[in-house]
């Protein structure tokens, strides 16, 4: 996110001292940050990785769901599910109504 320039006033002097300290390896506030940063992105990609792991699973049950769900159209499961579809018309009919 830019926030434009600073507003604040900077000391010339705290500056120079900074660059210098930074030249002799003292202070390196950048590396520090970037440091910083590093273990962030390592956060965020273990989050990450965790969710991905988690969505695979999900498939998986879901994939496992939808086989153990296809029944075999035999005569006896069409003639069901058309007693059942009958019923429910004629439920709705009385305006009984279900809870799923």
């Amino acid at each position: 996110m830019d926030m434009g320039p600073c507003p604040k006033v900077h000391s010339l002097q705290l500056r120079r001292e900074y660059e210098e300290a930074k030249a002799k390896g003292i202070d390196n506030y950048d590396r520090e940050l970037e440091d910083a940063i590093d273990r962030l992105i390592v956060e965020c990609d273990r989050k990450i990785g965790r969710a991905l792991k988690c969505l695979v699973d999900e498939d998986a049950k879901a994939a496992i769901a939808i086989s153990v769900s296809k029944v075999p159209q035999t005569p006896e499961v069409l003639e069901l599910s058309k007693r059942i579809k009958e019923k429910l018309k004629e439920a709705d009919q009385y305006g009984i109504i279900f809870l799923h």
